[in-house]
């Protein structure tokens, strides 16, 4: 309602009208807010994650990236010839449409050569010795002993072969480590009698007595230690590995560490010590931790810790601590999403001797015993030896 008052028109506020008004104006507003609110978040997801920018612009040269920028800042367009600027132009569409960049041989050749994919695996932390042609690498086994695993699970099916745990007898009741082998027929030239590299596969003696020895040395330590093994093919190994995992937790759940042990196809001149203490030959480690896994930064101190420790106890027995993201055949994950004290540790190279990897993970072995002590107490009495 509307009044006069001395030449002023005054407002009645207090009406029904004016009140319903109102009511409906913050309504409205608050709908307004939240309708941009969910649009912002939308957009969000839809956008492009400050990680996949990382790996677009990650082919592109520094040069290309400074004539990009100098359109906003004047000072870097300072130190770009003007000579060069259709080069570069050229260049930026090229890099863009191929992302390939022809000072870097690995842009190009990584999609051809497999194996040359791998070198865009990162080092984060590595002895001095050690650059991207130490990186370890993965090789699948030999056809035939992929046709003789086959066979081996056809005729263990009817059976419902079950899956095989190995626990020390007499050892630590609290189970807290469990060891396993995703590539359970990795293994070693010369305890198989053989030469070439791709000839280092076995479906009996192969890392699997390597996993067995490290689980004896830890309840030695008064730690508890399971190992577990069940055959599969290469193909799909790690959801393989990690169902057969799953199922050991299950029944153990005082498990919180997993080490799955691997064999390393470089040469023996890449993953052998020759140690300066007692002049003995070690199996060297590399420690392999995947970036996709959820718990990424709690592997990786893992790993980190590992590699810090064992080179204070002797110097160079850990090459590396290297990331690996899912990509280029890379599984990045490596069922470390399981456990944050997960870890993949390559154990020697083809060229090794069993003698030389268990003296490593007795090495391995006190360190992994040191940690555990450290961090929770551990029930039970030591295995006797």
């Amino acid at each position: 309602m509307r009044n006069r008052y001395r030449g002023f028109t005054t407002v009645n506020m207090s009406g029904p009208k004016t009140r319903r008004v109102f009511v409906l104006l913050l309504l409205g507003t608050a709908l307004i807010f939240s309708f941009a609110g969910a649009f912002a978040m939308i957009q969000a997801e839809n956008s492009i994650g400050s990680s996949e920018l990382s790996k677009w612009t990650s082919h592109i040269s520094d040069k290309t990236l400074v004539m990009v920028m100098g359109g906003e800042i004047p000072y870097l367009k300072e130190h770009v010839q003007a000579s060069g600027m259709e080069k570069m132009v050229s260049r930026l569409i090229f890099e863009l449409m191929t992302s390939i960049d022809f000072r870097d041989p690995r842009t190009f050749l990584g999609r051809e050569l497999p194996m040359f994919a791998l070198f865009d695996s990162e080092i984060d932390v590595a002895s001095e010795d050690v650059d991207y042609t130490s990186i370890p690498i993965e090789s699948p086994p030999p056809a035939e002993l992929e046709k003789e695993i086959l066979k081996g699970l056809k005729e263990s099916e009817s059976a419902d072969d079950p899956l095989v745990q190995e626990p020390a007898k007499g050892g630590v009741k609290t189970k807290r480590v469990l060891v396993y082998n995703t590539h359970f027929w990795e293994s070693y030239l010369p305890e198989l009698g053989k030469k070439q590299p791709g000839q280092a596969s076995d479906l009996n003696k192969n890392v699997t007595y390597l996993s067995k020895h490290l689980v004896k040395q830890l309840e030695k330590m008064g730690v508890g230690a399971i190992f577990t093994q069940k055959q599969y093919t290469w193909q799909g190994s790690y959801v393989k590995s990690r169902k057969m995992v799953q199922a050991v937790m299950k029944q153990h759940d005082d498990i919180e560490y997993l080490i799955d042990i691997h064999r390393d196809a470089l040469p023996r001149s890449k993953t052998t010590l020759v140690s300066g203490q007692d002049g003995k030959a070690y199996a060297r480690f590399a420690f392999i931790v995947g970036r996709s896994s959820k718990n990424f930064e709690e592997n990786l101190q893992f790993a980190r810790y590992l590699h810090k420790r064992i080179n204070e106890l002797h110097p160079g027995l850990s090459r590396a601590v290297v990331i690996k993201e899912r990509t280029n055949g890379n599984n990045g994950e490596y069922n470390q999403s399981l456990s944050p004290n997960s870890i993949l540790v390559e154990v020697g190279g083809v060229g090794n001797h069993f003698e030389e990897t268990y003296r490593s993970l007795d090495i391995l072995a006190k360190v992994l015993a040191e940690k555990i002590h450290d961090a929770v107490p551990v029930s039970g009495e030591p295995a006797k030896p």
